[in-house]
């Protein structure tokens, strides 16, 4: 398998999309950690929230993406069309499911999210976190306003 730095093509207006095995590549990648493409999510709602195409396109169905919060950051009550599995890489990392305590934890933590429930993330004030996120169709963001628990 060669190497190269990111095996990433760009065919998508809102997101790039990971060209891997589900893509019908037909060679290997392999990205390092230091050059993983990053992108801003929506610098103006969710600023400093960065992300990643692993495979697929969020904007047509199922992807697995890396995403980047800031330390102390919140994304806000919200919810998806579509389930999701969340995995924490890096850092402490919060998920809290509306009318349930908040669950917080480190690497190798694991959540699955029921689609259209709310729900609401936090990454830890002691850094930055990166998840990976496995979208089982089109990735969307609705928000809900509602006040803290």
């Amino acid at each position: 398998m060669e190497q190269t730095k990111t095996g990433r093509t760009n065919n998508s207006k809102k997101y790039s999309t990971g060209a891997g095995a589900n893509s019908g590549a037909i060679q290997g990648t392999f990205t390092t950690s230091d050059a993983i493409p990053w992108k801003p999510v929506d610098a103006k709602k969710h600023p400093g929230l960065m992300m990643s195409v692993v495979w697929g396109n969020p904007n047509k169905g199922a992807s697995l993406i890396l995403q980047k919060y800031p330390a102390g950051m919140k994304s806000g009550w919200h919810w998806h069309t579509a389930a999701y599995d969340g995995v924490v890489i890096q850092g402490n990392f919060t998920h809290t499911f509306k009318g349930a305590a908040p669950q917080t934890g480190g690497p190798g933590s694991v959540w699955s999210q029921p689609a259209r429930q709310v729900h609401n993330d936090k990454c830890e004030e002691s850094g930055d976190s990166i998840i990976a996120v496995y979208f089982h169709g089109k990735l969307d963001f609705i928000p809900v306003p509602m006040k803290a628990q």
